[in-house]
């Protein structure tokens, strides 16, 4: 009697089963780093690869680019769909490295799905305008898409609330935003005071609010000074 294949196979090394459950992605790569100052407002000090972040508010955008600027820095590529008042300047004065941006513009196209679609898993970060129209049902197939291949995904709302069919692991609020370096009628614009909130879910299940300077006064962000009773609070609940 012949005994099929998957029967008369030996059973496989210690070797092999070690490869078969080895994490598709490594520990010390789970997560993607972010610059300093918005360190202490994620899990881990970093953006877990296969979540969604939304980030909404005046300032998002801003917020958005110094949150994939250490990405960027490190060699990983970053997509921006959509923002098309989104101005190339910007992207150099938040120090991304422009050898590893690229910009897409579905348009009118209807395509947006079918472009987020093949840019997952193939670059690790997606700067996504949440104003492009995706259908509930998709949205919720392509987060499944992130989570199995790994890749971030970033829905800016610029200047609203966060408006988004995607249902986010971490979700920015950008507000209170006031400029400053003018004085009596004269000076110059210096940097702009703006107050941060942080909602997640899961594990990264906490709610921050934190002041900061976006930009500052070196075009990038910081941590802004305490202004007496009302200055920089970090309030972390879970």
């Amino acid at each position: 009697m012949v005994l099929p294949a998957a029967l008369s196979s030996s059973p496989p090394s210690l070797q092999e089963l070690a490869e078969r459950i080895r994490p598709v992605v490594l520990a010390r790569q789970a997560t993607i780093a972010v610059a300093e100052p918005l360190e202490r407002l994620l899990p881990d000090a970093g953006l877990t690869r296969g979540s969604t972040i939304t980030i909404g508010g005046v300032g998002a955008t801003s917020l958005a680019l110094q949150l994939v600027a250490a990405a960027s820095q490190s060699g990983s590529w970053v997509v921006v769909v959509g923002l098309s008042d989104l101005a190339p300047a910007a992207v150099l004065e938040a120090e991304l490295d422009a050898d590893r941006v690229a910009f897409i513009d579905p348009g009118g196209s209807g395509r947006q799905a079918d472009v987020l679609a093949a840019l997952i898993g193939a670059v690790d970060v997606i700067v996504l305008d949440a104003r492009l129209y995706l259908r509930p049902a998709e949205s919720r197939r392509l987060a499944s898409r992130l989570r199995e291949r790994g890749s971030l995904l970033v829905v800016v709302s610029p200047g609203t609330a966060v408006n988004s069919s995607f249902s986010a692991d971490v979700s920015f609020t950008v507000g209170d935003a006031q400029w400053e370096g003018l004085g009596c009628g004269h000076g110059h614009l210096r940097s702009r005071r703006v107050r941060v909130g942080v909602d997640g879910r899961g594990r990264a299940s906490r709610t921050a609010r934190c002041e900061f300077l976006l930009p500052s006064t070196d075009a990038l962000i910081a941590t802004a000074e305490p202004e007496g009773k009302d200055g920089t609070v970090v309030a972390f609940s879970r």
